[in-house]
């Protein structure tokens, strides 16, 4: 059965703008609270949401070339 990867490629890169999103705004909670308890906690949140991020918009756009590339068997 053949996947569909640009409807799969699409998915990953609409969870990539949520992301893309949520990333940025964690760090400048952390970095605007740095005399925190929870400063450093925060600061990884935010540096995995950024990276995680970064991991799926290539995701997406290898399945996206990938579905386009795909030769019919």
């Amino acid at each position: 059965m053949k996947k569909n990867y640009l409807i799969v490629g699409f998915k990953r890169l609409l969870i990539t703008v949520l992301l893309m999103f949520l990333g940025p705004t964690i760090l400048f909670q952390a970095f605007k609270n740095e005399g925190h308890q929870w400063y450093m906690f925060v600061l990884s949140i935010g540096l995995i949401v950024c990276v995680t991020s970064i991991f799926t918009l290539f995701s997406g756009i290898m399945s996206i070339i990938k579905h386009i590339f795909e030769k019919d068997l």
